[in-house]
């Protein structure tokens, strides 16, 4: 007589936090499953929004207590809900042949019980079922509310989707802040393509609630800049499955470490419906590899899987199987065709070593790099904090930040946001006034105007607010026809400057280091890289060869003089542009971005170049 064997219920834990190692690999689960839901939707030839909304909430020491993901697919039934809770439960589609990567049945689950505690709620067809799922702390056995999985509702005039809530226990997890949160967002190798997509709308708002400060930010993901050098079609040996491969060299070196999914360089591992790996193989070493970035589509290894060669797959969520031979066979031809393109790069990187720059040129380098630096500071700290970015929906009349300390006599920006209904029905002329005399709107009455971003959905209009009085407190209320938004201000006493000092390149700054680069072919003059700080001059452009070359020789002479001044500048205001329209400073023309930015690096040049110039052109070379 055969009996099921006996499952100690501790498994599920450990195989959840085995899975789900940290905040984001929570996020990479509950993503890909909107997203599967809107696949489905599209493969019957449904119009849909392809939204998918993020909310976190970041405590002190990164303590992370929430997380929502909620999205407008398909909804699920109490059937489906039901069977979505089921550990191992294939409710994706994929077996069934669907495009998508719910692959194991267990993202939902795994990524609730390694966090902590979920609250479901689904709607679909006019029902709303939920249900709470948590992992008992006496039994270790995952549990789900059964009694309110029953209690279905009927709701009218609210569009199908499902939101998980997550009430983090798990006090390993942490989460860093904002912009690096944002920035694992985004490049997560399993999240590009959808990051990327056309179709979908990916926002991520970020409550800091120990700086009280909430950032709301759409979600792209800009693939990096790059030739295409090679694609073809490769057939696996011994398997005779087809590999689409194709490669690109970008211009500079891009990130890369073992086991780190934010990794630029590389070649995506792919099915037609997920990103399953990011792979340099034996050449993750080669500082050389670090220039090339591809992707490998493998449609024979998504039928496997398909069949139940899961053991294909890291059953952790690690990537691929790379022991299996299957994984072996197919490592081994994409290493055969990037092995040339490695060795070709590191001869020319080792061919001709970079010629050194005299000693003379650096020292008028470091006290450019420190000018700059200082310039950056004065022009940054002159710009008020951000603005607050609106979710891409948003329904009422809003007032960013909601909450905010002013320092005194010193004024922030504040933004207004109207959903474009509103508009409609309320006229665009907003009101603004301050509960307390000493707090004062610089703006009484403003024209709301058409996002550059969101000019269909959202109206907006900034406002400077200024305290005049150390500690005081109250609302700054604006209002719109019978629509009112509030935030609340408190001032405070100035911030304690550092005497001024030179920064020092070496020591951190916006600019570390001005190099020549002495690549081939490069696409562009000039170019600052925002991750180490450096502004490299490409001395093999043909307009910058006639006039600098190797080793920036040629900078002594009139003509170098003026074209380094120029290339500088160039990068330095573009740079400086950049932060600046962001933060609001440079006026956006809604439908000429790009004119808006040209604007304002104009605008910087008159303001900086002639200071660049002044120091290159007046230096004494010896």
């Amino acid at each position: 007589m055969a009996k099921d064997l006996p499952i100690n219920p501790r498994i599920v834990e450990q195989l959840a936090r085995a899975t789900v190692k940290n905040l984001v690999d929570g996020i990479v689960e509950l993503i890909t499953n909107s997203d599967d839901s809107y696949r489905r939707l599209e493969e019957l030839h449904q119009n849909v929004s392809g939204e998918i909304e993020i909310y976190v909430e970041r405590e002190k020491y990164g303590i992370c207590k929430k997380l929502t993901v909620k999205d407008k697919a398909e909804g699920m039934s109490k059937k489906e809900l039901q069977k979505a809770i089921e550990f191992g439960g294939e409710t994706s589609g994929f077996t069934e042949g669907r495009s998508v990567r719910g692959l194991f049945g267990r993202g939902l689950k795994e990524t609730i019980i390694a966090l902590g505690e979920g609250h479901i709620t689904s709607i679909k067809e006019g029902k709303k079922v939920s249900t709470r799922l948590w992992l008992d702390k006496k039994s270790k056995k995952p549990q789900y509310d059964d009694e309110l999985l029953n209690r279905e509702e009927s709701i009218i005039g609210r569009d199908n989707g499902t939101e998980i809530n997550i009430t983090v226990t798990n006090d390993r997890i942490r989460i860093p802040d904002y912009k690096k949160f944002k920035e694992q967002v985004t490049t997560h190798y399993a999240l590009r393509d959808i990051n990327s997509a056309s179709n979908r709308k990916i926002t991520l708002v970020f409550d800091d609630l120990k700086r009280k400060r909430k950032n709301t930010v759409y979600i792209k993901f800009h693939p990096p800049t790059g030739e295409k050098i090679l694609e073809k079609e490769l057939t696996l040996p011994l398997f005779g499955d087809k590999v689409i491969i194709r490669i690109y060299e970008s211009p500079t070196p891009l990130s890369y470490q073992r086991n780190n999914p934010y990794g630029l360089a590389g070649i995506l591992i792919k099915t037609t419906g997920a990103i399953l790996d990011n792979q340099l193989f034996k050449f993750e070493n080669e500082p050389a590899a670090y220039y090339f970035f591809g992707e490998a589509i493998c449609i024979g290894l998504e039928e496997r899987l398909k069949k139940g060669e899961t053991e294909l797959i890291d059953q952790n969520r690690g990537g691929l199987e790379w022991r299996h031979d299957y994984c072996s066979a197919l490592a081994r031809i994409i290493e055969k065709e990037l092995e040339p393109l490695i060795l070709r790069k590191k001869k020319d990187l080792q061919k001709t070593p970079p010629r050194e720059v005299k000693e003379s040129t650096k020292k008028m380098l470091r006290k450019l790099c420190n000018i700059l630096n200082e310039l950056a500071k004065y022009e940054l700290e002159d710009l008020p904090e951000k603005p607050v970015e609106p979710a891409p929906y948003i329904t009422d009349l809003q007032i960013k930040p909601e909450v905010a300390n002013i320092e005194i006599e010193k004024p922030r920006i504040f933004s207004i946001y109207a959903p474009a209904e509103l508009i409609n029905s309320q006229g665009k002329q907003v009101k603004i006034h301050s509960t307390n005399s000493y707090i004062q709107p610089l703006s009484t009455s403003l024209n709301l105007e058409k996002h550059p971003k969101y000019p269909e959905q959202i109206w907006y209009k900034y406002f400077k607010v200024v305290g005049r009085e150390d500690g005081v407190e109250g609302e700054i209320h604006a209002i719109l026809g019978s629509e009112k938004a509030i935030a609340r201000v408190k001032v405070t006493s100035p911030r304690k400057k550092k005497k001024s000092t030179r920064l020092s390149p070496r020591k951190g700054g916006l600019i570390t280091d001005i190099i020549p680069d002495e690549l081939d072919s490069p696409p562009q003059r000039v170019y600052y890289r925002k991750e180490d700080g450096i502004i490299r001059i490409y001395i093999k452009f043909p307009s910058v060869a006639k006039f600098i070359g190797r080793g920036l020789e040629g900078v002594e002479t009139d003509a170098g003089r003026l074209l380094l001044a120029e290339l500088v500048g160039e990068a330095f205001c573009r740079t400086l542009a950049r932060e600046g329209i962001e933060a609001g400073k440079f006026q956006v023309i809604p439908g000429s971005e790009f004119d808006s930015f040209v604007i304002a690096v104009n605008e910087l040049q008159k303001k900086y170049l002639h200071k660049i110039q002044d120091i290159i052109i007046n230096w004494r070379f010896k």
